[in-house]
This record gives structure tokens, sequence and C-alpha cells, in this order.
């Protein structure tokens, strides 16, 4: 009967069905539903069973993880999965320096005091970087030299609980948002004790027992986290009265990635807690990376029940993908291939190119940390190795006609309306990617559709690849690009940017291409017409898309971190990146001019 069908939870298909049921009751046989005060009474059960319906069909929805909307169920749901989402991240930056007294002085040791370090100015906004722990530098020669400091963007915190059994469910909540759970450390005072013991935190479970001084962590409601300690069982239950301190840095995540400029605002003193008298020098940084936002509720879907195929152990692609997820959640993208398809193969490794948010490439001190992590999970006899991805570059010249009577624009406008849809565009395609693809004709279309106004566009498409070269060594350098170059164009294929070598080192020189040869020139300082310095220094292959320079010894490059650009004219305007290889449009360096018509 029609009464019967319940799927339908729609309110006007709920009171037909109402009204259908009774019809087929003889006591309303022939009763006028809609002209009747009974009408209203359906109107109410409609009501109320739409209104159970639907909050019954968003209960049942966060039960399971693919359908749950709410954080808070979503997080409950991947602990079942073994899964704890990622905290805020705060970007790490590494910096050396020196303290120098200005009298001879008795010092053996200088300690840089955990919870200061420096101040960094960037974007208009002012970031305090931090040392989690004590750094100790030895002082010779009335000189202290601290090497590759790691720094953490944030603020340090310290939060005290004093355990009490008497309470059933005491829990130990630090009620701060954008906490690097990275940074949590636990110390506890045992009762009646003024020493302290490191608390570290369970990562599994395996190699916990009744003893061990271990501590876990929970997200809980409002994007906060719990202190969890053993119960006797999983780890080291604690006595009443003793003392919790859990340190802890809240960030400000990505804010400040790219950060290399500091002013030190640090606590040194020496062995006796004296703050002396020095003068103190940064001589080198290494850019701030790494901060990353707290893991949003989509990517905890998604990760999770990649992270729990992996069962705690690098065996595939999709495993180490997962792990090195979890590992450096500042992760763009990320390819994996094993060492046998590698010409010549090396057996026995794992290769992975990543290539993180806000930068271009690892520094070797981040790799570094996370192959020591991933060692805990790669079986036995796999060494994994993290490569730097090789970034293909593509950069357009665009050229875009408006129609004046369409619209109010001025030029500018219409151009930072079409930069603004082209960068949506790359954001939500699958063009900036490992293995991407360059749609020349979707980009072009995405560039005209950017305004009614806009009659057509010109758009070139250059293709770019930067290296860092071996300064003030003689040294071979090979750059594949992966796409045919076009050679029947009338002007050189080949563009560089200026760098110095050893041959003439008071001038910048040049390199483009000729006749399947790559020439070295520079710039005539009055009429700035081209000099030939060498007319082969190096071969191109246009149909592989390779250039090979030979016996090059370069002394200064083009940038502050001495990188040259290479920069060349595609055969094709659809462009791909295969295995290692990062495709990256660079809107930023493209040029789009917008003119009236």
């Amino acid at each position: 009967m029609p009464y019967t069908q319940v799927a339908n939870l729609d309110f006007e298909d709920i009171k037909i069905a109402l009204k259908d049921y009774l019809r087929a009751q003889t006591e309303f046989t022939d009763y006028d539903f809609e002209g009747s005060a009974l009408s209203n009474l359906i109107d109410v059960l409609a009501y109320n069973t739409y209104y159970t319906a639907f909050n019954t069909n968003m209960v049942v929805n966060e039960l399971f993880i693919e359908s749950a909307t709410l954080r808070d169920n979503v997080v409950a749901l991947a602990k079942q999965l073994g899964y704890r989402p990622k905290s805020a991240t705060s970007p790490t930056a590494y910096i050396s320096f020196t303290a120098t007294y200005p009298n001879t002085t008795t010092d053996t040791e200088l300690f840089l005091r955990r919870g200061t370090g420096f101040i960094a100015s960037y974007d208009n906004n002012v970031y305090q970087y931090v040392v989690t722990d004590d750094v100790k530098a030895q002082v010779s020669n009335n000189i202290a030299t601290f090497t590759n400091v790691p720094v953490r963007e944030g603020t340090r915190l310290v939060n005290t609980f004093t355990v009490n059994t008497s309470l059933k469910n005491q829990r130990f909540i630090l009620d701060n948002r954008n906490i690097d759970t990275n940074t949590i450390k636990v110390k506890v005072y045992p009762t009646g004790s003024g020493a302290n013991e490191p608390y570290l935190v369970a990562d599994n479970i395996l190699d916990v027992d009744s003893s061990s001084k271990v501590f876990f962590i929970d997200e809980i409601e409002d994007e906060r986290y719990e202190i969890i300690m053993g119960d006797g069982i999983l780890g080291a239950k604690l006595d009443n009265g003793a003392l919790i301190e859990v340190s802890y840095i809240t960030t400000s995540g990505p804010e400040s990635n790219g950060v290399r400029t500091f002013v030190f605002s640090g606590v040194l003193e020496n062995v006796n807690g004296v703050t002396p008298n020095v003068d103190v020098s940064i001589t080198s940084t290494v850019a701030s990376a790494g901060g990353e936002e707290i893991e949003t509720t989509a990517k905890i879907k998604y990760t999770a029940p990649k992270a729990y195929g992996t069962q705690d152990r690098a065996v595939t692609a999709q495993d180490y993908e997962a792990i090195v997820r979890r590992v450096y959640p500042a992760t763009s993208d990320i390819i994996i291939f094993g060492g046998e398809d590698q010409d010549p193969p090396q057996y026995g490794k794992v290769f992975i190119a990543l290539k993180p948010k806000d930068a271009s490439y690892l520094t070797s001190l981040t790799k570094n940390e996370i192959v020591t992590e991933l060692e805990k999970y790669v079986v036995a006899s796999v060494e994994p190795k993290l490569v730097d991805p090789s970034i293909l570059f593509v950069e357009l010249t665009s050229k875009i006609y408006y129609d004046r009577n369409k619209t109010d624009m001025t030029p500018a406008q219409v151009r930072d309306k079409v930069i603004g849809n082209v960068q949506s565009y790359l954001d939500t395609s699958d063009t900036e990617k490992f293995n991407g693809k360059f749609r020349y004709s979707k980009t072009v279309a995405v560039i005209d559709d950017s305004d009614r106004a806009i009659n057509s566009n010109l758009t070139e498409v250059t293709m770019r690849k930067d290296f860092i070269p071996q300064l003030n060594s003689t040294f071979y350098y090979e750059v594949c690009f992966q796409n045919a170059f076009d050679s029947e164009c009338d002007d050189p294929v080949l563009s560089s940017t200026g760098f110095r070598v050893t041959e003439y080192p008071n001038f910048d020189v040049y390199l483009e291409d000729k006749e399947g040869k790559i020439i070295l020139y520079r710039l005539d300082g009055v009429t700035g017409e081209k000099v030939l310095l060498d007319s082969e220094v190096g071969e191109i292959d246009y149909v592989k898309g390779e250039l090979k320079m030979y016996a090059l010894t370069i002394i200064k490059g083009s940038f502050f971190d001495n990188r040259i650009s290479l920069r060349v004219k595609p055969l094709s305007n659809d462009i791909k990146a295969m295995r290692e290889v990062y495709l990256d449009v660079d809107v930023a360096n493209s040029s789009f001019t917008a003119y009236k018509e």
C-alpha cells in the first residue's frame, strides 16, 4: 500500500502518504482533507516525521568517516583507525650565530635558554622563533659558536597539573588552540621529590608496558588537546599529588614560511646562570619552512583510511606516501619509485621526490629528519632516499584584448581579474603536480572567460628550469626538460639569466643556442649588443628536450642562492611532466597585459 513507502523524506511526499493512508480507511473514504481542520493535524504529523527523519539521517551520517561532517566526530572515527590527526605545525628555521666576549672570559660553555630565540619581521608582521630545549656551545678564544640551531615559530607555554586520584575522571586539558603537538614535552615531579622525570609520547602501544614512562595525546573538542597519562597497564600510573608539567608551542602555522632574516632576542647564560656581556652576530640562516595549519576535516577523511592501510609499515608506494605525509604534513605532492627503475639500477633503495608547500625544495636538515622518521617503518634491507624534485616551470606571456564599451574596468583591473581566474583554475586542476600536464587550450579559455568584456588573448608559453651550480668547481651540467624544443623559430630557443665564470670574472655572461650548439656571450656595457665569448660551451637536443653544458667553472649564480634560470621555447604549447619532474605554472613570473579595443 502507498503508506508503506517510507523512503521519501520530502515534506510534501510525507503529507501525500499520510492522506493516502487515511483515504484507505473506511472512516475517511470521502473526506475533504484540504478544507478541514484535519489538514492542520496532517501538517503537524508530516513536519514531525520530516524533522525526525532528518535528524536520524544526520546522526547516522556522523557514524561513518566517509559521510561525517562535524570535526569532532571525524576525529573520533579516525581514532578508531589508529590515526591521530595532525596538529598545526610551526615553521622551523636553522640559524648559526656567534657570541663574542669583548674581554677575556673564564666561561667554558654558553647556553641559549629554551623558550627564547629570535624575532623575525615578515609581511608586516612580527614573529617569535624559539628553541624548545636549551642549546649548549663551547667557548673557545672568547667566542661561542652555535651551529644550525633549530628554532620554531610561536610562543612557548607551560601548563601544570596536580594528580588527584580522588577524582574518577580527572582530565589534563591544554586550553590553547593552534598547538604544535610535536613540541609537547611532559615532565613529572613525583610526590615528595624535587626531581623530575621526562615522559615520552607513546607512538606504538606494543612498546608500552605497565612501567613505561609515557603519555598519550588526544584531540578533543574545539581543536584542543588532552594529555592522557598511563593507567598502570598501558604506561606507568601516577601517584596522588604528583605534579605534571606540560610545555608546548602555539604557532601561527604557515604564515611565516620563508623567513630568512632574524634578530637575536634570546637569553644566553653560563653554567652559573649568569647572563654575560657578549656581542651576538648571526652568521647564516636556513629559511623557515614546514609551517602548516591544523589538518582539515576533509584531509583527515582522506588520510586516515590510507594510514590505517599501511599498518605502520612501509612496503608499497601508497604506504610510503601515507607515512611521509604523516611525518611531514607540509607536503604539496609526492612521488615514489624504486631504485630498479634508475639508470643504472640501484637495488634495495626507494626514491622519494617531495615537493613542499611554499618552497621548491627541502633543506638537507629537513630531509635528514624525514629519513630518520621513515626508518622506523621501512622493512629490512630497504633504504629510503629523499631526492629533490626536478621542477619544470611554465611561464605565460599573455596579451589580453577587451571591449572598452562592455566594462568600466581599467587594463590593470582586467589583468588582475585574469590572474586571479588563472590561479583559481590551477588550484583546482591536475596541472601543478608530479606527472602534471599543462593544457594550453583550457588555459587560454580560462583567460577568455575571466570577464564578458574580453574578446581574445594571444598567449605564448615558455619553459624554465633552475639549477644551482657547484661554485668554483669545473662541472658538467645536463638539464632535461622532457619536452621537445621549437627548433624552427627564428630567434634563439635558449636563454639564461646572467652568471659569472672564472674566464670572465668581471661581468655577467649568458647562454643561448645556435645551430645545435650552446654559445656563451656577454652584453656590451655601452651599446648593449651581444659579444660572443665562446662558440661552443655545450649542445642542445631539440627533439629530446635536453641541454648539455661542458666543463664550466661558475663562480657566481644569478640570485641570492646562486641559482641560474634557463628558458626555452617548447615545440608544443601542451607541456607534460613525468616521474620526479614537478610541473609548476609560475604565475608570479608570467606576464599578463590587457589592452582596450
